[in-house]
Parts: C-alpha cells; sequence; structure tokens
C-alpha cells in the first residue's frame, strides 16, 4: 500500500477557518459528551464538531450500543483514554493538542474513541498492542473519511477547504510508517511473527502498529460496517495462558453472523487462521 501512498500528491496544508462567520454545524449523531475547552484554547463548540465528525466516521456503523458520557479536555502528557470516570461520572478521552489544529485533533479523538469503543474490561495486556492498531487504523480511517465528507458535508460552510489538510495530515502519517515495506516484502503474518515479543512487551510503538494499521485500513475502507465489532474485541475474561489465536477466536464467537467471516480474514493475515464452527 506504500506504494499508493507515495504516489499522493501532497497538498499545502490550508489554514483552518476562524470562529466568526461560520454560520450552523452539521448535526451528528455521536453519543453523549461534553467538551472542556479551558486549555485547548479553542473554542469548545468548534472542538466538538470535529470531534463528532472524526468519531461519527466510526459511530455509524454500530446500532444499539450504549456507552457511558464522556469528556474530552486537555491532558498533560499525551492523548490517553481514562477508564476511571470523573467526579461527575463520565469517561474522560484527553487529547495532547490545541488552538485551531484540527487534524491533531480528529487524529487523537478517533483513536481514543476506538479505545472507548472496544469496552472498559477484560482487557488482554499481552494484546493490547492489537487494540492500539485497531486505534490507529481508526485515526487514518477517519481523517481519510472526513476529507471526503468535507468536499460535501463540513461541519461549518468555510472549513471545505480544509478537507485537503484532513488527507495530507493521514498521508504524511502513512508514509513514516516505513515498516510497511518489510510487510509488503514478506507479509503481515511473518511481520507478527518477527516482533511478536516486542509487540507484547511495548503496546503503543507506532513504528509496529501503525505500519501493521495501513494493512488493516484497506480492509476497513472497503467494508466499514464491520467497525462495530470494536465492541465485543474484549468480551472475554483475559487469562495468563490465552494465545494471540485464542483472543481472535473468541472475538470471532462474540460477534453476530455478519461480522465472522470479516474477524477471519484478520486472524488469517495475521497468520493465526481461525475456524468458523
Amino acid at each position: 500500500m506504500i506504494h499508493i501512498i507515495l504516489a499522493i500528491l501532497l497538498i499545502a496544508c490550508t489554514p483552518p477557518a476562524t470562529a466568526e462567520d461560520k454560520g450552523t454545524p452539521v448535526n451528528g449523531s455521536m453519543p453523549t459528551y461534553r467538551v472542556d475547552s479551558v486549555a485547548f484554547k479553542a473554542s469548545a463548540s468548534d472542538i466538538k464538531a470535529v470531534c463528532d465528525s472524526a468519531g461519527s466516521q466510526l459511530w455509524r456503523h454500530f446500532s444499539q450500543y450504549e456507552i457511558d458520557p464522556f469528556l474530552v479536555q486537555r491532558g498533560d502528557s499525551g492523548p490517553f483514554f481514562c477508564y476511571n470516570k470523573n467526579a461527575r461520572g463520565e469517561l474522560v478521552i484527553l487529547l495532547a493538542t490545541g488552538g485551531t489544529y484540527w487534524s491533531q485533533y480528529a487524529y487523537q479523538f478517533s483513536h481514543e474513541f476506538c479505545h472507548l469503543l472496544c469496552g472498559r474490561e477484560n482487557k488482554e495486556p499481552r494484546y493490547m498492542w492489537f487494540e492500539e492498531t485497531l486505534a490507529e487504523t481508526a485515526s487514518l480511517y477517519a481523517l481519510r473519511a472526513m476529507s471526503k465528507e468535507w468536499e460535501t458535508n463540513p461541519p461549518y460552510q468555510n472549513w471545505k477547504e480544509y478537507r485537503d489538510s484532513l488527507r495530507t495530515y493521514a498521508d504524511n502519517i502513512a508514509l513514516e510508517r516505513t515498516n510497511v515495506y518489510a510487510i509488503n516484502e514478506k507479509g503481515l503474518a511473518n511481520f507478527y511473527r518477527t516482533h511478536k515479543e516486542a509487540l507484547e512487551r511495548e503496546p503503543c510503538d507506532r513504528a509496529l502498529n501503525g505500519a501493521m494499521a495501513l494493512v488493516l485500513l484497506r480492509l476497513f475502507e472497503a467494508q466499514p460496517e464491520h467497525w462495530e465489532t470494536l465492541r465485543w474485541l474484549n468480551s472475554s475474561p483475559p487469562h495468563q495462558s490465552k494465545t494471540f489465536q485464542q483472543h481472535l477466536s473468541e472475538w470471532r464467537d462474540a460477534v453476530p453472523e455478519e461480522h465472522k467471516a470479516f474477524i477471519e480474514k484478520i486472524a488469517g493475515l495475521f497468520g493465526v487462521p481461525i475456524n468458523h464452527q
């Protein structure tokens, strides 16, 4: 895939619109959440418009899924999803950005929102790298989908031209994932076997899970309805002896019938095929 990305003509970033004369934002269908904008140095309504657009690229593929209310605020360190609720009973998504850097808001928010959609319980620590890979896939997917959507349906009409910046931001991230060359040469299964121990030690290695995300991105862009499978990713309790193959098999067994073949395809790419009983 990287050779396709390398052929893209990168477009210079268009400055974001100011808060003046933007018109009416497009209403999203996101779950209940609020934005604490104090430390972002941007308006709460603008930040929420971007997060609504980013999150809705995933959320629109979920049906009858209830998640707890959450808060978006600026964190002191990197972006993070807090599993513990705050004093108001909200989950918390922390972002490490500010001003009107909308592409970075979208990238970080969709990543952390993906973690929220994967559930708060039953995390298998050794395979958190796989959830991180899915979250990185979600970030690139959201940015690219937003870029297309903003051509005709931006949050505000004078944000329409910013669509090029969203796509460029995603393209530049993809260009940094040079490990995808090894995946293209020897396959994802070989790449996983080579880096298995490193992934289990450090799940947030962007050089590794970022490269794998480029492979999964093609699957989810072709069949975006399968984003709903995230809600069942951690539905089985963790245990020390669980293999990655078992982890994927339990995920497959938990999803509705229409999603099973998709998860089997993912498992096959990683070289851990699971048979549908």
